[in-house]
């Protein structure tokens, strides 16, 4: 619970807020005039992180914000994100092609916590005993899961005895980025080369708008007014909605606390707290399945919701960023750049070999959209699939996102199994090899039930 009861003036607030915002001004400067980030693709919200991270006070000092301020927003705009997500309420819909997406995401996660496990538990029997290897289970939280839960549950483990464990998230999460653009740009373009696109012959062949991120000509339509600003402000609505099932989580979270206290479970409260992002989305999701009941839920704007939780992403991004510890991180760089070489090896060998076997439609698009995702987050996985299909004719991009829902269902167990060496076994290494263990039993359960009612074996389709 320490996010939320971390002093914090009005003052230090709004200056952070300023910060944040000039550096995401600056990020999108850089985009629109830098070749190398256009090339690359690299959104502002990323540029901003590590702009922050270079200028802030571990390294040049010219900007003095504070690391751990920065952790709490990370925290807070976690959850605030998964509130929009659950009231877009996308997660309804599916497709076949959604469904495969959707069980390769969880089972990469499930092969990145066991290469995360092994890479650390190696280095502990091998090379430093002193090494904890809880930081094994930070890479697919940070690359699979995206820098919020990286954090939140990395950050819960300090009431454990592991108070790095919320900054190596982070910077497992900050390699991650890298690795979705630049590896996955060079394998888009690559794949081009190559004749393996289905829809683009040229490599260089993306619009003006996509490359600088400004659009000047003929702009979409972001939202639609379901009020009268007369009467209200819709955007004001949907802010308040958001506002008020945050109040509501963390009511809900404090109830479930009270109970685990009362029957003696009390050692459970700071996982608790770290999946308040969890309650957060059933909430919005039921509360968007009772407005659809009720015909109500015409008041809610898909367009709105977008632009919101796009907001709030960006925030989360470069507060992630910025929010990292450079000298936790170099205490740990031999574990953490050994086991994200791997991670990252693994999880491109095991994507391209499913996508190749699975797909019969646009194989090498959706290969480097979930290679993207599950290196990065759900922005860089569409990023790449923008390079290949520059006008989004494919269903690709909709079954990525689609695909999120079921693999954010199938993977809330492995958040509760990663907590077990410090919940049941008190840090010893026995329960670091029983976490591997089920995590390799709920591999092959998933993978087997992905056989009994979606896969359908196709021919090898090479790229």
């Amino acid at each position: 619970m320490t996010a939320w009861t971390h002093a914090l003036t009005l003052g230090q607030f709004m200056f952070d807020v300023a910060v944040v915002g000039g550096l995401l001004l600056a990020g999108v400067a850089l985009r629109r005039y830098v070749a190398f980030f256009q090339r690359y693709l690299i959104p502002a919200n990323l540029i901003a992180g590590f702009a922050g991270l270079i200028l802030g006070p571990e390294l040049l000092g010219w900007l003095d914000f504070s690391l751990e301020r920065m952790g709490v927003y990370v925290y807070h705009l976690l959850a605030l994100t998964f509130i929009g997500v659950g009231l877009q309420g996308g997660m309804e819909k599916h497709s076949r092609g959604a469904l495969h997406l959707g069980f390769i995401q969880i089972m990469t996660f499930l092969l990145q916590a066991l290469v995360g496990l092994a890479v650390v538990l190696g280095m502990v029997y091998l090379v430093d005993p002193d090494l904890v290897p809880a930081a094994g289970m930070l890479l697919p939280l940070g690359f699979g899961m995206g820098p919020g839960i990286a954090y939140t549950i990395g950050q819960s483990w300090e009431a454990y005895g592991f108070p790095e464990g919320g900054a190596i998230g982070l910077t497992v999460a900050a390699i991650g980025f890298l690795v979705a653009y630049f590896t996955g740009i060079a394998l888009v373009r690559r794949g081009i080369r190559r004749g393996h696109a289905a829809l683009v012959r040229e490599a260089d062949t993306l619009d003006a708008a996509t490359r600088t991120g400004v659009v000047q000509d003929q702009p979409p339509v972001a939202a639609r007014l379901t009020f009268m600003p007369g009467a209200v402000e819709p955007l004001t609505v949907h802010l308040a909605l958001i506002a008020v099932l945050y109040l509501g989580t963390y009511g809900l979270t404090r109830l479930l606390a009270a109970g685990l206290t009362a029957a003696g479970l009390a050692h459970e409260v700071p996982t608790l707290w770290s999946f308040h992002f969890i309650l957060a989305n059933l909430l919005a999701f039921g509360l968007r399945r009772l407005m659809r009941r009720h015909r109500v839920d015409h008041v809610l704007d898909e367009g709105f919701l977008h632009r919101i939780t796009g907001v709030l992403c960006d925030f989360l991004i470069a507060a992630s960023i910025m929010a990292i510890s450079l000298r936790i991180a170099w205490d740990y760089l031999g574990p953490i750049l050994l086991m994200c070489a791997v991670g990252t090896l693994v999880t491109y060998a095991a994507i391209k070999y499913v996508a190749q076997r699975v797909f019969s439609d646009y194989p090498f698009e959706r290969f480097v959209g979930i290679y993207g995702e599950m290196t990065g987050t759900i922005s860089s996985g569409l990023a790449l699939v923008r390079v290949a299909d520059p006008e989004l004719a494919s269903p690709v991009a909709q079954d990525l996102v689609l695909s999120s829902g079921i693999a954010l269902a199938f993977g809330f167990p492995l958040l509760v199994v990663i907590n077990l060496p410090f919940t049941a076994f008190g840090g010893a290494l026995t329960g670091y090899g029983v976490v591997a263990g089920i995590v390799l039993a709920y591999l092959a359960f998933v993978f087997l039930l992905w056989r009994r009612f979606g896969l359908r074996r196709e021919k090898v389709m090479s790229f």
